[in-house]
């Protein structure tokens, strides 16, 4: 086994229900992430203050933003984070709007800037050496392979690579009715032991 010792796992939680199925898979994604020896964050998306991304453009700022609110603390999370976990319900074939906020804002992580000789490009803060996950729920009738789409490219963003999707699809519309199913919500441990022991991609 790969020592996690001084890892960390950051789950962005994007529900707006506690309690609730995507509330429960993350935090037994923790829970398995502190079982194999590393730290975790669960970051609920709805108790932040965060001001919408306004598309600065290139070479904004120096730092991550040009806004200072509970971003700041997200940002450094992320920076520092061994392996990321984006958890969502299912909201028109999107993440939901709390969600939404914290990614537009993490444009900076990979920024537009100018380049000495001219032009513009964007430049990663920091290399793709995280590993990521999407969790979620949503009804049987309904798709989340788009949410999936937009989550992965976000991953992209802020330096992990996407690498599994935990689905709960249901037909109820009971709040955490997941724990109905402790084979998924084991699966969800496991993920967390995994990300967090795991060693960092390669660049």
């Amino acid at each position: 086994m790969v020592s996690a010792r001084g890892r960390s796992l950051v789950a962005l939680d994007g529900s707006p229900v506690r309690g609730g199925s995507v509330d429960l898979l993350l935090e037994a994604v923790c829970d398995g992430a502190r079982a194999a020896g590393g730290e975790a964050t669960h970051v609920v998306c709805d108790g932040l203050e965060v001001k919408p991304c306004q598309a600065c453009g290139p070479d904004a700022t120096t730092g991550f933003c040009v806004f200072h609110d509970d971003m700041d603390g997200v940002y450094a999370a992320l920076r520092d984070a061994h392996a990321v976990v984006v958890g969502s319900p299912i909201y028109f074939d999107a993440v939901s709007a709390q969600l939404k906020l914290v990614m537009d804002r993490c444009n900076c992580i990979t920024p537009l800037v100018r380049r000495p000789g001219g032009g513009e490009g964007f430049r990663p803060l920091w290399p793709r050496t995280r590993r990521g996950a999407f969790v979620t729920a949503c009804s049987t009738r309904h798709r989340y392979d788009l949410a999936e789409r937009s989550v992965r490219g976000f991953l992209k963003w802020i330096g992990a690579r996407w690498e599994e999707t935990l689905a709960w699809q249901h037909e109820d519309n009971d709040a955490g009715s997941v724990a109905r199913d402790p084979a998924l919500l084991e699966r969800a441990r496991a993920l967390g032991r995994r990300l967090i022991e795991a060693a960092p991609l390669e660049v």
